[in-house]
């Protein structure tokens, strides 16, 4: 059957068509991509975000499915009654862990990131690593993000004393990876132009500054390693 897109009455036949196909296949036979897309259809035509939220949460942690994880965190940044903003971080570092590349960027830009408008603040956020920020800016790159590519190539054309080696012909790999995959800033690098934005879409500032802040984490968690393993 043609379905005609025009007619609100067909239309909102479809819809009601896919919700039950989607439930369908997401509660009885617990398909995690129908679970996502039941949970999106939730969200986007039910308009009903809280469970949305419930069943991308419930997807990403039953079913390890990483685009539900990102999806998930999404919500959080933006602001759910009852969570921790601070879940977001935890989501995002599994929808890494599971495959998703964007859920990579954001959660190294957590790391790094001032609390406003409701963002996760960087003094609350605990690292796994002193490194943590650089591993998953370098799984982000290898899983097809461009930003990640571009400010793991930054990170290493800086370093970090005494914990990153600064080393440019990593940089250049880099770069070359986040200049295919579109990325111009990179591109520019590749070409010798000084990059003047940052990848961070909601809020430029100079690639630079991210690059320090970055910096600064890591430093600081590893002095703060250290200190613990002092007394």
């Amino acid at each position: 059957m043609a379905w005609d897109l025009g007619n609100k009455e067909e239309r909102k036949t479809l819809m009601k068509q896919l919700g039950s196909e989607y439930r369908e296949k997401c509660l009885r036979h617990k398909s995690p991509k129908d679970c996502h897309y039941l949970a999106h259809f939730l969200e986007t035509v039910n308009q009903d975000v809280a469970k949305a939220a419930t069943l991308f949460r419930k997807t990403c942690d039953d079913h390890k499915y990483g685009d539900s994880c990102q999806k998930f965190a999404s919500l959080v940044r933006r602001g759910i009654e009852g969570i921790d903003p601070n879940v977001s971080v935890d989501y995002d570092r599994k929808g890494c862990d599971y495959g998703q590349a964007k859920s990579c960027f954001h959660a190294a830009m957590a790391i790094v990131s001032d609390a406003e408008r409701g963002q996760v603040s960087s003094k609350k956020i605990e690292l796994n690593d002193p490194l943590e920020a650089v591993n998953l800016l370098d799984r982000g790159c290898h899983l097809g993000c461009d930003n990640s590519c571009y400010l793991a190539g930054g990170l290493y054309l800086v370093g970090v004393p005494g914990i990153l080696e600064r080393n440019v012909s990593v940089t250049s790999r880099y770069d070359l990876k986040a200049c295919q995959l579109g990325n111009q800033l990179a591109c520019a690098n590749l070409r010798g132009a000084l990059p003047v934005e940052s990848p961070a879409h909601d809020n430029p500032i100079s690639n630079g500054f991210v690059i320090r802040r970055l910096q600064l984490k890591i430093r600081n968690e590893q002095r703060r390693r250290e200190y613990s393993n002092s007394f």
